[in-house]
């Protein structure tokens, strides 16, 4: 469905908004007598404002404007998530490691996110359950926002149409290179040497295998990839207290790891017939915490 320029760039800065701002809001709100702190009421709200933050704003606008699923660039055939099977290989093996080099060898670390599920007071399936669900909703909520801002960035600003092999090796190895500079000055000894290079190198290996899959001579739009790029960057910033009150250096490092998963996530949906391999990837990125998720929080709290 044709979407206007001034529609689009109003998606995009609404979208944009809510996850720019949205924690500004729900910082209030805690703050708040009747807020509950503890217990399932507050764990349930955690798990809504996620969604909220996140796949809601482009969920509500792609069914405005009766997109669906072309709002999120999802329109084409369903069999290309096949492709992206082997887009979770780096993935997996990543958060894998990660785990082990976090906490030891442990047979959970196999398990991802239910795995490590930990709530205090609650037993042990009403904490799984919450694990899936946590899973669910912040898996889907990354993929529609991060597939909506490539589709409408694509539609809201003009830039010139970039061949999806270029857009990947200039802004996927170059969100590497960057994070490698950024990680290096960032850890300061062996401990936090060893879980950042492997982040980096996992990053690397995604956008090496991307680009295998990556076979169309298609152009797309360079604002498909920067503005989803530019907000997500932003994002962390804020997300480590902002340019001058927070870690800007650990905020910039996470905004070069998900680049680097962002540029992968808009190049396929650019190439319309492997779109769908992205929700493959998008499950292993959120069932193995690795650090490379686009989400802030995601960096935040798995303690990138």
């Amino acid at each position: 469905m044709y979407v206007s320029r001034d529609d689009a760039r109003s998606d995009v800065i609404l979208a944009g908004a809510t996850t720019l701002f949205g924690g500004l809001v729900i910082g209030l709100l805690s703050a708040l007598p009747f807020y509950p702190q503890q217990g399932i009421p507050a764990i349930a709200l955690d798990l809504a404002w996620i969604f909220v933050l996140t796949g809601l704003v482009p969920w509500l606008l792609a069914r405005y404007r009766g997109d669906r699923l072309g709002a999120f660039g999802l329109d084409g055939p369903r069999s290309g998530w096949r492709a992206g099977l082997i887009l979770t290989v780096p993935v997996v093996v990543l958060g894998v490691l990660r785990q082990f080099v976090a906490v030891g060898a442990s047979d959970t670390a196999l398990l991802g996110r239910v795995g490590g599920a930990g709530f205090a007071g609650l037993d042990a399936v009403t904490a799984l359950v919450i694990g899936l669900l946590s899973f669910a909703i912040t898996a889907v909520g990354a993929l529609l926002l991060t597939s909506f801002l490539v589709t409408r960035g694509r539609e809201a600003f003009r830039s010139p149409d970039v061949s999806l092999t270029e857009l990947l090796r200039t802004f996927g190895i170059g969100a590497c290179a960057v994070a490698l500079v950024l990680g290096l000055l960032r850890s300061i000894g062996p401990t936090q040497l060893l879980p950042t290079l492997l982040q980096i190198v996992g990053l690397a290996a995604l956008v090496l295998v991307a680009d295998r899959l990556v076979t169309s001579r298609r152009a797309a739009p360079r604002a498909a990839v920067l503005t989803p790029v530019v907000l997500f960057t932003v994002a962390h910033v804020f997300a480590f207290g902002g340019l001058f009150r927070g870690d800007l250096l650990a905020g910039l490092y996470g905004g070069a790891l998900a680049a680097g998963t962002i540029t992968v996530t808009a190049v396929l949906l650019e190439t319309r017939d492997r779109a769908w391999s992205v929700v493959p990837l998008y499950t292993a990125l959120h069932w193995w915490p690795s650090c490379i998720s686009p989400l802030p929080w995601e960096f935040v709290t798995a303690g990138c």
